[in-house]
């Protein structure tokens, strides 16, 4: 008789995504019993200019969710300053993403720039760095980048929205379940 091992089962996946034009965070994060276990960390940077380089960046963020398939992304939301020749293509990039996760039939969670700095650091209004360090003391990651670090903590609030982060505490659950998810 041939035994057929069971397959194993499927952790829970979460992506979190600091979108840029500079440097875009990408970190999937294996929602584990013991913690977050970082799958992948990676920082994208395309050369080039104007619409070409956008969409390569959104090409290769869809490439991860396709390829990986994960249970919750998670998009930083628009951190919009006074200079507009900045933010007007940070804004075009991210409806580039976000109609694209639209059309593929992708949900995914909003949160703002200053709910991911309390996330994780408990302050809103926490420089990268202080992010950065906030990721390894409370998780033990030691992030390649403040880009990745910010990543991270996108998808640490995609395991606790689903109630999958090891040691959440009360106030990470309720800027978890604040932020707004935008499914089909």
């Amino acid at each position: 008789m041939i035994t057929i091992p069971k397959p194993k089962p499927r952790t829970f996946l979460s992506l979190g995504i600091d979108l840029s034009l500079s440097a875009t965070g990408l970190v999937l994060l294996d929602g584990r019993a013991t913690g977050p276990h970082a799958v992948i960390e990676e920082e994208i940077k395309i050369t080039g200019e104007g619409i070409i380089r956008k969409l390569a960046i959104v090409e290769r963020v869809m490439d991860t969710i396709e390829g990986w398939s994960p249970d919750r992304i998670v998009v930083e939301g628009y951190s919009l300053g006074k200079n507009m020749s900045s933010t007007v293509p940070l804004v075009e990039i991210g409806a580039i993403l976000r109609l694209s996760l639209f059309l593929d039939k992708h949900g995914w969670l909003d949160p703002n720039a200053s709910q991911v700095k309390k996330f994780a650091t408990g302050k809103g209004n926490s420089p990268k760095d202080v992010v950065m360090m906030h990721v390894l003391k409370r998780w033990g990651h030691q992030s390649k980048t403040n880009n990745t670090a910010d990543a991270y903590v996108c998808a640490a609030i995609g395991l606790a929205h689903a109630n999958r982060l090891t040691g959440a505490t009360i106030e990470q659950r309720a800027i978890a379940g604040a932020v707004r998810f935008n499914s089909l």
